[in-house]
């Protein structure tokens, strides 16, 4: 580990904006700077954890503390934790912002609907669209996602945007508040 106090760089946006894409490069460009990363991916985490948790409210909630407290629990042991997951809730991303303040950064990936329907890598809003999902959140009527108040970086992934664009936004992101 180097001498960094521990961060926490937490992705929060809609299903198929680029959580994890650009949860990805900011891990690539770190490990190019020597330092020890932790990824927590939340396609991964309901697996990894085998937490048997739904898209209800309570649920979310619920999944997105108990992300929070594994950052806890493993945020000495590395330099910088990686958090990409959908996190809907603007009250529980300020609960995490109150535990970990100034260690942690919330980047909202925003993408228009349509780019997400046009992109759809996992069929999810296909599947929305025609009824066999009936909680996609963000899409699905009554599923609703918050738009962050007090992020630290957006990222646009709509059609129009080069991820070259935001690379050196994160770049940027990188070298103010991370190193």
């Amino acid at each position: 580990m180097s001498n960094l106090i521990p961060k926490i760089i937490w992705f929060t946006g809609l299903s198929g904006a680029g959580k994890s894409f650009y949860g990805d490069y900011v891990a690539k460009k770190l490990k190019e700077k020597n330092l020890k990363i932790k990824i927590l991916d939340g396609d991964v985490i309901r697996e990894k954890y085998q937490v048997p948790l739904g898209f209800k409210y309570d649920e979310i909630c619920t999944n997105n503390k108990n992300i929070a407290n594994i950052c806890r629990e493993e945020l000495n042991k590395y330099d910088v934790i990686i958090v990409a997951v959908i996190s809907p809730y603007e009250n529980v991303r300020q609960e995490i912002k109150e535990i970990f303040k100034n260690n942690i950064f919330f980047i909202y990936v925003y993408s228009d609907i349509e780019s997400l329907k046009q992109r759809d890598t996992k069929g999810l809003y296909k599947n929305a669209d025609e009824g066999i999902i009936k909680n996609l959140i963000g899409y699905s009527p009554g599923s609703i996602y918050e738009e962050p108040e007090n992020c630290e970086l957006i990222l646009d992934t709509s059609y129009n945007i080069k991820p070259i664009d935001n690379y050196a936004k994160i770049d940027e992101f990188i070298n103010l508040k991370v190193l």
